[in-house]
């Protein structure tokens, strides 16, 4: 992919992200995942907003866990 290509699946799953409800958006976690490995796996640098991005939503994924637990 070229760095164009980049920058548009990011910005499209961007997009995806913010259409969804709070508390679904981590379920695109794997997706976020995908495009940082692919970058760098191809030598691009990952944008730090796509590093922020990633963080956010593993954090969110690893909460939502928790939250089917019983008490």
């Amino acid at each position: 992919m070229s760095s164009t290509d980049f920058v548009k699946a990011l910005e499209t799953l961007e997009s995806r992200i913010e259409a969804l409800p709070d508390d679904k958006r981590h379920e695109l976690q794997p997706e976020i995942q995908a495009l940082v490995d692919k970058m760098a796996a191809e030598g691009e640098q990952v944008p730090d907003r796509l590093r922020a991005l990633d963080e956010r939503q593993d954090d969110a994924a690893i909460e939502a866990q928790f939250d089917n637990l019983p008490v």
